[in-house]
């Protein structure tokens, strides 16, 4: 309808954008799709599951881009620096913290904190460019963040911390922020392919390695042969939630920004909740549906931005920069820098509880 909310928002975003809304939007999906598959994981080895995961995602994505001769940037010592802290935060440290704060405090009170992430990476985006964040996008960053702390309330068991869930928490909390955050300075060089498959390739032997050593001191085994469930599950994490995720995540930030992106992170327990209630797992109570609005309202009001501003002027940290020569989409430095070319997280990676 023409003259509804939707139609309104449209207006105000351009080809670009309106990309970016859709691919955000793509991997939120995908990874409340993920809930189900990562519950069959039960009793499968963590640290080598979360390896084997990232290790063949990378292959994959590596074997396509032979394929496509697409050629991969050669990272430069800087680039590496970025990569090993997103490897070590964003993915292997994020899944990790994740799975054990799950099993410590509960999906419901991991979920509250996580779902803290969209604020988090706005403030945190604004700080790194020492700037202010928008009036509206931190507006709709609250809103989204208290929506999806709402849908984790609003299933009746309520919150049930611990010390050690609380601090597993927040540390899955920064990883889910620095999946965004920390790809942010490589994306405008390297583009979401490379990314990609670099900090996979650097997170899978990092995990094989903490596995090792947590079986030699023993613990559980690195691998085990998994059950045809587990290995459904396995390769529906590797393919849909690692690949696909992170691509289509990073791509959405090229034409978002990072604060923009961020919010599509409050969807994502709404996502899982429609999962939960579309293969009969559970019901969906009126508080959920209500927080499914109110996160829904957060991150349209979030999108909308005035007509004039265009998406290439993003910074960063998803500031629009007053007027000058030359501005740079998501450049950690002032000089000109292709566009980023990104893919799929912040926060993607709550999928692996």
């Amino acid at each position: 309808m023409p003259g509804g909310p939707d139609a309104g928002l449209m207006t105000h975003l351009n080809t670009q954008e309106r990309a970016g809304a859709g691919l955000a939007a793509g991997s939120v999906l995908l990874i409340g799709g993920s809930v189900a598959a990562s519950s069959l994981l039960g009793g499968y080895p963590v640290l080598g599951g979360q390896a084997i995961r990232y290790l063949a995602a990378g292959l994959l994505l590596a074997a396509w881009a032979r394929l496509r001769h697409t050629p991969l940037p050669r990272p430069t010592r800087r680039d590496w620096a970025w990569l090993a802290a997103l490897a070590v935060t964003g993915l292997a440290g994020c899944s990790v913290l994740l799975i054990a704060a799950t099993r410590a405090a509960g999906p419901a009170s991991v979920g509250i904190i996580i779902g803290a992430a969209p604020l988090v990476i706005v403030l945190a985006a604004a700080l790194a460019a020492r700037t202010r964040p928008t009036r509206r996008v931190l507006s709709a960053a609250a809103l989204v963040t208290a929506g999806s702390a709402a849908a984790q309330l609003g299933g009746g068991t309520g919150p049930a911390f611990t010390a050690t869930g609380l601090l597993l928490s927040a540390g899955a909390l920064a990883g889910a922020a620095g999946t965004s955050l920390l790809a942010a300075p490589v994306l405008p060089r390297l583009g979401a392919l490379a990314v990609t498959i670099y900090a996979c390739g650097l997170a899978g032997p990092l995990l094989l390695a903490a596995a090792a050593v947590a079986s030699s001191a023993g613990g559980p085994p690195i691998l085990q042969t998994p059950t045809p469930a587990q290995l459904a599950a396995l390769a529906y994490l590797t393919v849909a939630v690692t690949a696909v995720v992170f691509l289509t995540w990073y791509a959405a930030m090229q034409r978002l920004g990072v604060d923009r992106t961020g919010l599509f992170n409050g969807l994502i327990p709404i996502t899982a909740l429609a999962a939960v209630a579309l293969t009969g797992t559970g019901t969906i109570t009126p508080l959920q549906c209500l927080a499914a609005l109110t996160v829904l309202a957060g991150v349209i009001l979030g999108l909308r931005r005035t007509p004039q501003t265009p998406a290439s002027t993003v910074t960063r940290a998803g500031q629009r920069p007053q007027p000058r020569a030359a501005t740079t989409p998501l450049s950690p430095r002032s000089e000109p820098a292709p566009a980023q070319n990104a893919a799929a997280d912040a926060t993607p990676e709550k999928a692996a509880a």
